[in-house]
């Protein structure tokens, strides 16, 4: 049976650890009878999470950055007194952020270390999870099995005082060489696909008022690694995320900071004093410390020059640029409701659909009516009962969102005259609804599993987006006033 397409790329993305060029990618697809043209493999590598682009147009694999890479970690006291180590953000960026840290597997001298549940402190977990970002540390937390008793919709979510955590005992260690308080783990990366790591301890030796070797070249690791963040700050911005952000410093820094007398991550960020935790709009990012973290930069400098790179999402109708996914929301929220009023379904997905010609309009009712009649033939109300009722709340907003995108796009000004915070939210909130409908189509089963954490998130977004839309109308209005034209 030929494997489809799809599942023969993810597990070439996800498994290959050497070097590639586009043409090595081509070919491989083609060899095994899969042909796409040059711009779709190009596609496939640029919109990839699991692929960085390297010098002379080469490109390599998250599993071939980081296999075989030394880093490293320090349990904490509390931990070693448990003789469990909660593995948490400590394996960023070395490991797939989509894995759960609860299930990434450990060995120690070609031996599985077994999992254990512990009861543990929920601010102290809380610390363990801040690289995935501060406002996404309980839902992993909640997400570890051993909570499933947890439910953060209930509880906007915030933990209980105690929590139990899926950790990693370290008796075996223990027993075999010893381990305590100031010992390390120095961790390289066997299985990037599977998330199997290979430990080894590294033990420290207290010796007052004196240094050994070790701890001097681990001392020169953590200046290499604040100068490294801080210069990808310059060359990059603030990422998409934390994880995106160490991705980007290792990847590019493997051959200087992946080495055996590494320090951690987590310990730069206790000692650093140029870099913090940093509110970047409602989300969390690395940057300068108490400095706020800027919307334009040298990364993005073309934005200072004109209007033709935009930071939001550009508006073109006449493309049905809105992805398949949105329309399918629309029309089944169309068929969900009842109605066939597509005059205002087309206000709500193109906020200033009047613009195009009778012949275009025409165009894109007879797409809708036609897509909408595929979808109405396995339509059923009965089991979209409560999913229909998300999909309708999450439209709404959707629509509000996406309408305020649309006019500041058509503002002939620099984004730059914008109020920066407000306009970071409103980018954030788009990407984080567009994200929603999408699982809502994909994936209709875990939205269904997370329906009270879908609500109350949709609640706090419209409550953020009610506190910026004001600013930024007042904004275009004033852009409109200072003798900038709106787009015809």
């Amino acid at each position: 049976m030929k494997l489809p397409a799809d599942f023969i790329i993810k597990r070439f993305l996800r498994t290959y650890t050497s070097p590639f060029s586009l043409k090595d990618f081509s070919m491989m697809l083609s060899r095994i009878g899969f042909r796409f043209t040059t711009r779709d493999c190009l596609l496939l590598l640029e919109d990839s999470p699991d692929v960085f682009s390297l010098e002379n147009e080469m490109y390599i694999t998250r599993a071939g950055a980081f296999t075989g890479q030394y880093f490293g970690f320090k349990p904490s006291r509390a931990e070693t007194a448990l003789r469990v180590f909660i593995p948490g953000h400590r394996f960023l960026p070395f490991v797939d952020s989509d894995m759960l840290s609860c299930s990434l597997s450990f060995l120690y001298n070609g031996k599985p270390l077994p999992r254990v549940v512990v009861d543990y402190d929920s601010n102290a977990a809380l610390d363990l999870f801040s690289l995935y970002g501060d406002e996404f540390s309980s839902q992993y937390i909640a997400a570890d099995p051993a909570n499933s008793g947890i439910d953060l919709g209930k509880t906007a979510f915030v933990l209980p005082p105690k929590v139990k955590m899926t950790a990693v005992s370290i008796v075996p260690v223990i027993e075999h060489e010893g381990f305590g308080p100031g010992d390390r783990f120095l961790c390289r990366i066997i299985d990037w696909n599977k998330g199997i790591i290979e430990l080894s301890a590294v033990h420290h030796e207290a010796k007052p008022m004196q240094m050994d070797m070790a701890d001097v070249e681990r001392e020169s690791w953590y200046s290499l690694l604040e100068e490294r963040l801080l210069r990808s700050f310059d060359v990059f911005g603030p990422c998409a995320s934390i994880e995106q952000q160490l991705s980007f410093v290792f990847v590019e820094g493997r051959k200087n900071l992946c080495v055996k007398n590494c320090g951690s991550v987590e310990e730069l960020f206790l000692r650093s004093k140029k870099i913090g935790f940093e509110l970047f709009g409602v989300e969390t990012r690395l940057w300068r410390k108490n400095e706020d973290v800027p919307a334009f930069g040298m990364w993005n400098d073309a934005l200072f020059l004109g209007k033709d790179e935009r930071a939001l999402p550009e508006y073109e109708p006449e493309d049905e640029s809105e992805p398949q996914y949105i329309i399918d929301a629309y029309l089944r929220d169309l068929i969900y409701q009842e109605s066939e009023n597509y005059e205002e379904l087309m206000k709500k997905i193109y906020p200033f659909y009047y613009t195009l010609s009778d012949a275009q309009r025409s165009v894109l009712l007879l797409h809708l009516k036609n897509r909408r009649d595929i979808l109405d033939r396995s339509y059923n109300r009965f089991a979209d009962f409560e999913l229909g009722a998300i999909r309708h709340k999450a439209l709404e907003l959707y629509t509000v969102v996406n309408e305020l995108v649309c006019v500041i796009n058509r503002v002939e000004s620099s984004l730059c005259n914008f109020p920066q915070r407000p306009l970071v939210i409103l980018t954030q909130i788009f990407g984080h609804i567009r994200h929603i409908i999408e699982l809502i189509e994909t994936e209709p089963s875990a939205v269904q599993n997370e329906m009270e954490e879908i609500l109350l998130s949709l609640e706090g977004m419209e409550f953020n987006f009610e506190g910026i839309s004001e600013p930024l109308r007042l904004s275009v209005d004033r852009e409109v006033r200072n003798g900038f034209s709106v787009k015809p």
